[in-house]
């Protein structure tokens, strides 16, 4: 009976002292020391989960039913979009095409709502293309950013639809990146610290030297202090070890994780609902990320209470083929591609489509690869 209340259905009709009760049966059950820290109630697209929130050595979990018969994968293009999408996109494609007018279109907005901040910058883009027009977009170029374009090209990097059973989790709700490893404290004031002998080598040249105007502070992939919430003076001191994805595998196994597969991930960011997006059909200034705005809304708890699929600078590792999900490294950011191509990565269902991605043996440490941890409930 216990193992049918741990399904999506039954789950959701349970009464909160009943999800208590359960979920207190089920960690006396875990071999690891989960604590319970309460019930919360998530929401996203409609879908509602009141799940119990747990504490595991400093970092937060939650459980996330299981689900029967579950739709994951896309073969639908923009299918669903919402109209004003659909005008984002189109408005894009005219950026890549015609940037000359484009960027009129521009610097006329900039005028009409008085903003100082960019009108400057907007005239010189215009005077740029004006002095030094593009070359014209050949017949590929034309066709890769249109509709049809589009949708083949989304179609061809999302996995394939296909309905699957998903057991119970427990599941790590913030990311950790992969090869950060945690030594110790350090504190600025007194110059006491706790990092062990053994690492000392590796951060002694900065321990006392560091500069700590910045909360963060990184020395090219060797170490990293990151000011403490509690005492300004007090930092965390890390270094980075050199790390593949089968050496976190198995760190992981040996911690008594997992890493998600495929597709848990896609269940976990989207909850099998048939949308291209975990946030939705729409598609408008609101769901941007940090790069693109002020706040990171998409960072926010999802459904399940993760953050998930938020910034496409992170690659999220999985134990499958793809490897990775929920970024692509910033590539299309960084490529200048229309903003609804550097959104993309964060789909649901997005495969990251490089050719090369071969990580079983490369170093993973490098400030682009993160991962949580899952344990599944047999």
């Amino acid at each position: 009976m216990r193992n049918a209340e741990l399904y999506a259905d039954e789950w959701a009709a349970l009464s909160t002292e009943r999800k208590k009760e359960i979920i207190e049966s089920l960690l006396a059950d875990v071999a690891l020391p989960f604590v319970f820290s309460g019930m919360e109630t998530f929401s996203l697209n409609g879908i509602t989960t009141e799940t119990a929130v747990l504490n595991y050595a400093g970092r937060s979990f939650v459980f996330v039913p299981g689900r029967k018969q579950a739709v994951l994968g896309w073969d639908s293009g923009i299918e669903g979009l919402e109209e004003s999408a659909l005008e984002i996109i189109a408005f894009s494609f005219e950026s890549v095409l015609d940037p000359l007018n484009w960027w009129k279109k521009q610097l006329a907005l900039a005028a009409d709502a008085k903003d100082d901040v960019n009108l400057s910058y907007f005239e010189e883009r215009v005077t740029e293309l004006e002095h030094y027009p593009p070359a014209e977009p050949n017949d590929e170029m034309k066709a890769f950013y249109s509709f049809s374009g589009l949708e083949k090209y989304i179609d061809e990097n999302t996995s394939p639809v296909r309905i699957v059973d998903l057991q119970p989790m427990i599941i790590e709700r913030e990311l950790n990146e992969v090869g950060l490893v945690h030594l110790g404290q350090v504190n600025r004031r007194t110059n006491e610290h706790q990092v062990p002998p053994d690492d000392l080598d590796h951060v002694k040249d900065y321990l006392f030297t560091f500069d700590t105007e910045a909360a963060t502070i990184d020395y090219s992939g060797r170490c990293r202090f990151e000011r403490t919430e509690e005492d300004p003076d007090l930092y965390d001191v890390y270094i980075h070890k050199h790390s593949t994805h089968k050496d976190l595998i198995r760190q992981l196994y040996a911690e008594g994780f997992t890493l998600p597969t495929e597709d848990q991930w896609e269940y976990l960011c989207g909850a099998g609902l048939r949308m291209l997006f975990p946030f939705g059909n729409r598609f408008d200034e609101d769901w941007r990320y940090a790069y693109m705005s002020e706040e990171n809304i998409l960072e926010k708890p999802n459904m399940f209470g993760l953050s998930i699929a938020y910034d496409p600078y992170k690659y999220e590792m999985v134990n499958a083929p793809c490897q990775v999900k929920g970024g692509d490294g910033g590539a299309a950011l960084c490529g200048g591609e229309p903003l609804f191509y550097t959104m993309l990565p964060l789909s649901t269902y997005w495969r990251e489509p490089r050719t090369d991605m071969a990580l079983e043996d490369e170093d993973l440490a490098n400030g682009f690869y993160f991962y949580r941890r899952v344990l599944v409930i047999e």
